[in-house]
């Protein structure tokens, strides 16, 4: 855990060197994930990850100030349907990987919904899908939309103006240890309760409400979310077994031409969104992007764009799809569109 963290902050201090979006991020993530791949014992410290989900989930839980939340409440008609609608496009990619990947369309189905890596593969396990596969791929999409979403707005200059109220947040330490320990209090009441993505709702939740009732306990420094992206990164680089990645050489490719349709297509649906509701193209690029919610409100923060409505799209989309994946799945097969796989199917991708 600690060769992992010393080698995620050195990557986040290269890459901030360097310039690039998200350094913090990204430079763990891509510095871990090629020390893990190239043999060093790095692990995924669970720990880590929590406690960078805490800090991020407080920080831009903030940003949903009284303006902001009416604002979201504006355009919650268009969160709802754009949010359907990338769940349609993952359902929709789900038939190339099936074909290109040579696949069973439950497997596929799984690994091309925008869902959390645990949750799509326990359901896809469920309904008689490979769990590995369907674990490789959702990692995948994370790293990939991660790096490539904030460079690419970031190139074609999707910058924003968006200014919030909490530059003129003050700075307490009590406040910041009281607002972090409702934070964790609350999430470990969700996760005891079996909640999904309990540590990553419930800091954001807890932020919420301080935002909403102006309680101005504290502001979360920038070197304190600087610290809980180099947490997440690390986490996520520290996954990049090699083992695990030489044994899916073929279907590896077959998973990135999958991601790139996912990502173009919901690309296209946040342009379409966009000039239908008034809302800028960059906001709905980051959120309609089939990222994870923590990331893309980092890159929104990052761009001045409007967090509070890339918060509020992302939130719904986990939720639209933790619940309605597996319904939508079975009408999918109810009209024979998703057929059973094999009764003799292995239970990981075939050996090369």
């Amino acid at each position: 855990m600690t060769l992992g963290l010393a080698i995620g902050l050195a990557g986040g201090c290269l890459f901030a060197w360097i310039g690039t979006p998200l350094p913090w991020i990204i430079g763990p993530i891509i510095c871990c994930g090629l020390a893990t791949f190239l043999g060093l014992p790095l692990k995924a410290s669970s720990e880590g990850r929590i406690g960078g989900m805490l800090v991020l989930g407080v920080a831009l839980g903030l940003y949903f100030t009284p303006e902001a939340a009416m604002a979201v409440l504006a355009h919650l008609p268009v969160i709802v349907a754009a949010s359907g609608t990338t769940l349609a496009v993952g359902a929709a990619a789900s038939f190339l990987l099936a074909r290109t990947a040579r696949i069973d369309h439950v497997t596929a189905f799984f690994c091309s919904v925008p869902g959390g890596i645990a949750e799509m593969s326990m359901v896809g396990e469920r309904f008689g899908g490979r769990p590995m596969p369907i674990a490789v791929t959702q990692l995948l999409r994370v790293v990939s939309v991660t790096i490539l979403i904030p460079s690419t707005l970031t190139l074609l200059g999707a910058g924003g103006s968006s200014t919030s109220a909490l530059g003129a947040l003050p700075f307490s330490w009590s406040g910041l240890v009281l607002s972090l320990g409702l934070a964790f209090a609350f999430s470990a009441l969700l996760a005891r309760f079996r909640f999904r993505n309990a540590w990553l709702l419930g800091p954001m939740a807890v932020g919420c409400v301080l935002g909403l009732s102006e309680a101005d306990l504290s502001s979360v420094p920038p070197w304190l979310t600087a610290i809980g992206q180099v947490l997440m990164g690390a986490h996520i680089g520290a996954q990049f077994d090699r083992a695990l990645i030489t044994s899916m050489r073929r279907f590896i490719p077959a998973a990135l031409v999958n991601l790139a349709v996912l990502m173009a297509g919901c690309a296209t649906v946040g342009v379409l969104v966009a000039y239908a509701s008034g809302i800028s193209p960059g906001n709905m690029v980051l959120a309609t992007s089939p990222g994870g919610v923590t990331e893309m409100c980092i890159t929104a923060k990052v761009l001045h764009l409007d967090v509070p409505i890339v918060v509020a799209f992302h939130i719904v989309r986990i939720f639209l799809v933790i619940l309605s994946a597996p319904y939508l799945f079975r009408l999918l097969r109810a009209v024979g569109a998703m057929p059973m796989p094999p009764a003799h199917a292995p239970a990981r991708l075939p050996a090369e």
